[in-house]
């Protein structure tokens, strides 16, 4: 059956995003005939072009297939990181297609469902995947969307029959104010995307209208209550409904089932259960969940894990993400020098918090810098990982591109490895693994 609202076909102009790629695989799963765009191929592509999708790479009119250049059946939806100029887009806004962006889509689907929000600067992608995975173990059947691959269902998204579906609500291009959820969650307030926020108070003002489209409860994380209520009462909003969340007591609760996660994903695992239970889930029923539990693709991830050589990739691409996961690694490998491999993600990320990335890359024993991955940004002049990392205080430490990496590593012949950031470092993680096993 069709989603509701949406016609025969819709072609996505960005469809390789981890959101996009999640949109189009459920909009092909209900019946919708389903095309798209995107420069390059990647995991999700290709998976997409398996199950029968045409993706073409050629940002041409002719290579998009005749069936979508009917402006009465055809819907197109584009992804913030394609730009209005773009020709694609220029062709289609031209002909007078109807044109949706990725959130407003996902609006229009999670219409038919009880929304589940999950907002907030770090945690959101971990924090959806175990909600989900708690609520479809215990017979829920919800329906979701991700911001990154489960490893128990391998997939961005769940098809259920059930009333709820998890959203990971993205505080980007405010995004996530296009959802009106049920339960909603702010896990954490730390400032970022600065090309939509210029100012923190631009950014938990965004939250506060997250909060006011919230139709039920709304959790926050240990570090938000203070925050966001001072923001509130110095701007004459009042005091808030929340819940806050109480970890020591979930700990107390969960304990034996979480022991053998790594210490910010109890946090995101606490956060989880305790929506969970909201929702009607038992203590028993989450525990056994958390025990076959198997993770996030790129969320502390194990590609290597012996005597000779740990090997962890991770998607930790802000100042404090980061220093949560070192913070992490440090406390289980206590004897082995720290190698992190970091590719800084937007040149206005790293020149809005270039200090903050200087002080924690500072902290670990030895430190590669790949240049910044740009995403859907411009250089900004004066913004570089070679200048950022003249201002790191370690006494190891390289700039290096995918070649010169390699070189280093046959060197130092490191025991223990973190590779991290939001861009396509994920793709060098074999090539270590090869030549240090």
């Amino acid at each position: 059956m069709y989603s509701l609202g949406l016609p025969k076909k819709i072609y996505f102009l960005g469809i390789g995003g981890v959101g996009m790629s999640g949109l189009a695989g459920w909009c092909y799963s209900n019946q919708h005939h389903v095309a798209g765009y995107d420069k390059n191929d990647n995991a999700f592509t290709l998976k997409l072009k398996k199950r029968g999708i045409f993706i073409h790479h050629d940002a041409v009119k002719s290579k998009i297939p005749k069936d979508f250049l009917n402006t009465k059946d055809t819907y197109v939806i584009y992804t913030p990181a394609i730009k209005k100029d773009h020709i694609l887009y220029r062709f289609f806004r031209d002909s007078n297609f109807t044109i949706l962006k990725r959130s407003e889509l996902l609006k229009r689907i999670s219409l038919e469902y009880k929304v589940i929000g999950i907002s907030g600067t770090h945690g959101k992608t971990t924090i959806s995947i175990m909600l989900s995975h708690i609520l479809k173990s215990a017979g829920f059947s919800p329906s979701a969307f991700f911001g990154g691959i489960s490893l128990n269902y391998d997939t961005n998204f769940l098809i259920g029959t059930g009333e709820y579906m998890i959203v990971e609500a993205d505080e980007y291009d405010q995004s996530f104010l296009n959802l009106s959820p049920a339960i909603s969650l702010i896990t954490s307030l730390d400032r970022d995307h600065v090309d939509t926020y210029p100012s923190e108070e631009d950014m938990i003002e965004s939250f506060y209208h997250f909060y006011i489209n919230t139709q039920e409860i709304l959790f926050v994380g240990p570090d938000v209550s203070a925050k966001f209520h001072n923001y509130l009462n110095n701007h004459g909003y009042g005091t808030a409904s929340v819940t806050e969340l109480d970890e020591l007591e979930y700990q107390n609760n969960y304990r034996e089932s979480l022991r053998n996660m790594c210490e910010h994903n109890i946090k995101n695992a606490i956060i989880a259960a305790t929506i969970a239970k909201y929702i009607g889930v038992t203590n028993v029923q989450i525990q056994k969940c958390f025990q076959n539990y198997r993770g996030v693709k790129r969320r502390f991830e194990y590609h290597s894990d012996s005597k000779d050589l740990i090997l962890i990739d991770d998607y930790a691409h802000h100042p404090k993400e980061l220093k949560v996961l070192i913070n992490s690694i440090r406390k289980l490998y206590l004897n082995r020098d720290l190698f992190l491999i970091f590719q800084p993600h937007l040149f206005s990320r790293t020149q809005d918090l270039e200090n903050e990335f200087c002080d924690i890359l500072s902290s670990v024993d030895k430190l590669a810098l790949l240049d910044i991955f740009p995403a859907r940004e411009k250089p900004i002049p004066g913004v570089s990982s070679e200048k950022m990392l003249s201002k790191i205080n370690l006494n190891h430490k390289w700039y290096v591109n995918h070649i010169s990496l390699i070189d280093v590593l046959k060197i130092e012949k490191p025991s223990l490895i973190v590779t991290a950031g939001a861009g396509d470092i994920y793709k060098l993680v074999p090539i270590i693994k090869s030549i240090l096993e």
